[in-house]
Parts: structure tokens; C-alpha cells; sequence
């Protein structure tokens, strides 16, 4: 008969537990920041009359679509600490998380699909940057999970 003892799998079950958890707090952040270039783009590439269309774009999420009115005073409300555990949230039930570039101007469509393009340009410029900062939350999470 073989008796074999095996020690360390609450441990190791507990550091499974913890890396899940931080895996889509990871994710989350990743996704917003990789967002971000995104957003610096077409702020400079939007058309300025005023300022207001390239001061409006922020990133948001399903939950706080920023494309539509906002219930404080009209001002877009870009994603927040709360914004990433929402979208954390989302990828911890198995669901599908997205971040949103935009903005609530009314004559932001017109300006993008009519007159100057500045939303689409930006996010095809930058697709790289936002696949690397994901990449980057990747191996950073790997190389916390296995120090």
C-alpha cells in the first residue's frame, strides 16, 4: 500500500483565491488606462471652436454610459477607483467588460461622421497602445502571482 501526505493546498488554494480576485481588479484598470491614449488623441485631433467638444471625451463604462446626459450638472464624469471595480466587478461574474470613449455634446456625431473625424483616427492610432498596456497588466500580474 502508498499512503502519500500532501501539505500546502490551503495555501495554495488561498494564493488561487487571491490572484482570481486580483486578475479582474488587473484587467479593470488595465482596460481604463489603455482607454487613455485613446482619449488624449481625440481630444487633439477634435475641432475647436470653443473647446467644449475636446474637453468632453472621457472614458466611461456600460453603467455610467457617457454618452448620454448625466444626472449632476451635465459635465461627463470619467471613470473613477468606483468605475474600475465596476468594471472588475463585471469580469469577476464571467461577464463581458467594456470601456467606452465619448462624450454627451449633441453636435459631437455630426463633427465625427460629417465634418472631421477625430474619435475613430484615434482609437486606430492607438490600438497598440492600448493591446500593450493590456499586455503590461498581463505580466505584471504574473510576475505578483509567482513572487
Amino acid at each position: 500500500m502508498f499512503t502519500m501526505k500532501v501539505t500546502g493546498v490551503e495555501k495554495l488554494q488561498a494564493k488561487f483565491a487571491v490572484i482570481k480576485l486580483d486578475m479582474a481588479e488587473t484587467f479593470a484598470a488595465a482596460l481604463v488606462a489603455g482607454a487613455g491614449p485613446v482619449v488624449n488623441a481625440t481630444k487633439q485631433n477634435a475641432p475647436v471652436k470653443t473647446g467644449n467638444l475636446m474637453r468632453s471625451y472621457h472614458v466611461g463604462t456600460k453603467a455610467r454610459n457617457i454618452t448620454e446626459p448625466q444626472a449632476t450638472d451635465g459635465a461627463p464624469q470619467p471613470v473613477s477607483r468606483g468605475g474600475v471595480a465596476v468594471v472588475a466587478d463585471t469580469l469577476r461574474r464571467g461577464r463581458r467588460a467594456e470601456v467606452m470613449v465619448g462624450t454627451d455634446v449633441v453636435y459631437a456625431p455630426p463633427q465625427e461622421f460629417l465634418y472631421k473625424p477625430h474619435l475613430r483616427p484615434a482609437l486606430e492610432s492607438n490600438r497598440g497602445e492600448v493591446n500593450a498596456e493590456v499586455k503590461r497588466a498581463v505580466k505584471m500580474m504574473i510576475k505578483r502571482a509567482t513572487t
